[in-house]
């Protein structure tokens, strides 16, 4: 059984896809008109929520290019209202990090730091840029063990910047090493929004397990989102990769525990797997939560038949 067609939102708000399509055309402002419209307006709870954390990616890409274009005050102006729509994205307080720092605010960036930190402790470019504060600060050689962490647990972010940053600390030029860490930014495409978008594309588009590769880069940039969760884990059902999206949906449930859809989907797997009893639980606590969601109630009347 799949649901792609009411799970993934296409086709039920049109505002809703004009946004996104204007998120992958690069017209970020006009995405974020529509999103917040949606956000504001929407009577599905589930896109309205998504709305918002596709709000937060738009207003981030337009606060990532004020950056680039040194225009920093409104990089933090754009970012900062990113942070208040999804406080759990570390690529986010990041971007933030790096406008502050620009600016000269260091608490505040500090604070940002840590805050991605907090998220995921194992975000490589949050690792160098700490380690660049530690070594800015007289913490030398934890600065440069948490540097060469940092690209063992990214190793897009050992560049030729960054050899040529551990030659400036084998020399004794400690600030020159802090500085050049601190220019690194890993290659590729770290947008997470955009990924889950292509994700919910692919899997309209049934490229399942393309889909899956992009949700799971997503989370390891922000993976404190219960949502996110759950689309990785229907990509891994559609795929059979069962016990893989059993741990999916109930890392979800775990971090909401009122995510009444992920609780349906969880039923779902679990009686692929032939474990009817646990499935039964999961169905019922879905519909405790939400007595009209739809999954667990078609699946509970499937036993009764």
């Amino acid at each position: 059984m799949s649901y792609i067609g009411k799970w993934f939102g296409f086709g039920k708000n049109e505002r809703f896809d004009e946004a996104l399509r204007a998120y992958e055309a690069g017209d970020f402002g006009a995405a974020v008109d529509g999103l917040r419209s949606v956000s504001q307006t929407e009577s599905d709870l589930t896109l309205r929520q998504r709305s918002k954390s596709y709000l937060a990616g738009a207003l981030g890409r337009m606060g990532k290019e004020a950056y680039a274009q040194g225009d920093h005050r409104l990089a933090i102006h754009y970012l900062s209202e990113a942070v208040v729509l999804r406080p759990r994205y570390a690529d986010l307080h990041m971007a933030l990090a790096y406008a502050h720092d620009a600016v000269h605010e260091f608490a505040k960036r500090n604070q940002e730091v840590d805050a991605a930190l907090r998220i995921n402790p194992k975000y490589g470019l949050a690792v160098l840029f700490q380690a660049a504060l530690l070594i800015s600060s007289g913490e030398r050689a934890n600065g440069l063990a948490r540097a060469v962490q940092a690209v063992s647990l990214d190793r897009r972010l050992e560049t030729s910047v960054f050899r040529e940053g551990i030659a400036l600390a084998d020399s004794g030029d400690w600030e020159g090493a802090s500085q050049k860490f601190r220019q690194i930014r890993p290659t590729g495409n770290d947008d997470p929004d955009f990924l889950a978008i292509r994700g919910d594309r692919m899997m309209a588009s049934r490229r399942f397990e393309d889909a899956s590769e992009c949700y799971r880069h997503a989370i390891e940039l922000m993976p404190g989102y219960a949502d996110l969760r759950v689309r990785h884990g229907q990509a891994l059902l559609e795929t059979d990769q069962v016990q893989r999206a059993i741990d999916e949906f109930r890392e979800a449930t775990a971090i909401n525990p009122q995510y009444a859809e992920a609780f349906a989907l969880l039923g779902v797997a679990l009686r692929r797997q032939q474990d009817e009893t646990a499935a039964l639980e999961a169905f019922r606590h879905a519909l405790d939560i939400d007595p009209n969601q739809v999954i667990a109630a078609q699946e509970v009347v499937r036993r009764r038949m």
